[in-house]
């Protein structure tokens, strides 16, 4: 679990380990690469099914070509677009090492491909009609689902992520500042690497002048952590850049919210737009945003809707049995 992703964690870590922990399945893991980033020798793949999150990189030619041969049905999990917009640290890497091609690749030879929402199904149904939408979920038994909630002598505004947010975040900098300067309230972002550039850059524009007493850089975890520091929150926020890529995100912060019954700001676009849940309201410009944030600092956003939500859309054990029958449904195909 070492250096895990999120997208690793709650597309295939959490959801295969909750089917094997309930007796669905046997799974084992294999990641092409070791801690030390060197290639690991490839599996014995005497499996029934395997399944992969977007692409294995270089070993996957090799790979689909031995399932192929061996009769081996494979699936693909698809939960981001995988054509990276131009606001993506990696997108200069995706392209140099043509991931985005290795992506559609194993997309088109798979059995089946999962899909975390419909409006990523639409790009994948191009290039494979078996198509699958099984939203993200969480293991509501989870410590981190679970921490009593702190309270605090300020108004707390919250942000989890990772670098790959830096300019969702710069355009609402501003205006999170004038308002923490204004209440006396506290923006809390969590996932922060001093080390890193793109974070860096999300600390200056927050505070060019050095780390405010309002900005709370909180460090990045392991997966199976961060849900913690949602119970040190009163509102969360969820900016997006328009792009195709944002457009096709997950809702997945509304989820991990309801575990708190905290309401989210959201851009209004891609997961949030008419999102289901009253608990998420959307804002758009300096004034959309001041205006929402003032809303919750007055305690007049409804965080228990999203609760509701969860348990309604996001407990892995339900989201689960909807995976379990995709996958028995693949396999009887083959």
């Amino acid at each position: 679990m070492n250096g895990m992703s999120g997208v690793s964690y709650h597309r295939l870590y959490a959801p295969l380990h909750d089917l094997q922990t309930r007796g669905f399945a046997e799974v084992d893991i294999w990641t092409p690469r070791d801690e030390n980033g060197n290639y690991r020798p490839l599996p014995s793949l005497n499996y029934d099914l395997v399944i992969w999150n977007g692409t294995l990189t270089e070993p996957q030619e090799q790979i689909i070509q031995i399932l192929n041969e061996r009769g081996i049905p494979f699936v693909v999990d698809i939960d981001d677009y995988w054509m990276l917009s131009r606001y993506n640290p990696a997108a200069h890497e995706w392209k140099a090492r043509g991931l985005s091609a290795k992506v559609q690749a194993a997309m088109y030879h798979a059995d089946a491909v999962i899909c975390e929402n419909d409006r990523l199904r639409e790009f994948a149904f191009k290039i494979n009609r078996n198509c699958y939408t099984i939203p993200n979920a969480l293991n509501l038994t989870e410590l981190q689902w679970n921490h009593e909630k702190k309270p605090g002598d300020k108004f707390r505004v919250g942000f989890i992520g990772s670098r790959s947010h830096r300019y969702d975040l710069l355009q609402v900098a501003a205006t999170i500042r004038e308002f923490c300067e204004a209440t006396g309230s506290e923006l809390n972002i969590c996932g922060y690497d001093p080390a890193d550039r793109e974070w860096i850059e999300v600390g200056n524009t927050f505070s060019p002048t050095g780390h405010a007493d309002w900005l709370k850089l909180r460090p990045g975890v392991h997966p199976s952590q961060y849900g913690g520091y949602y119970a040190g929150m009163d509102v969360v926020i969820a900016p997006l850049v328009s792009s195709t890529f944002n457009n096709c995100k997950s809702d997945l912060k509304v989820k991990e919210a309801g575990c708190y019954s905290l309401p989210v700001i959201a851009s209004d676009f891609g997961p949030y737009k008419e999102h289901p849940s009253e608990g998420v309201v959307t804002a758009y410009g300096h004034k959309g945003w001041l205006e929402r944030l003032y809303q919750a600092y007055e305690g007049k956003l409804n965080g228990a809707a999203n609760a509701a939500y969860l348990n309604e859309e996001g407990d892995l054990h339900r989201v689960n049995l909807d995976r379990i029958a995709a996958l028995s449904e693949i396999l009887v195909a083959r």
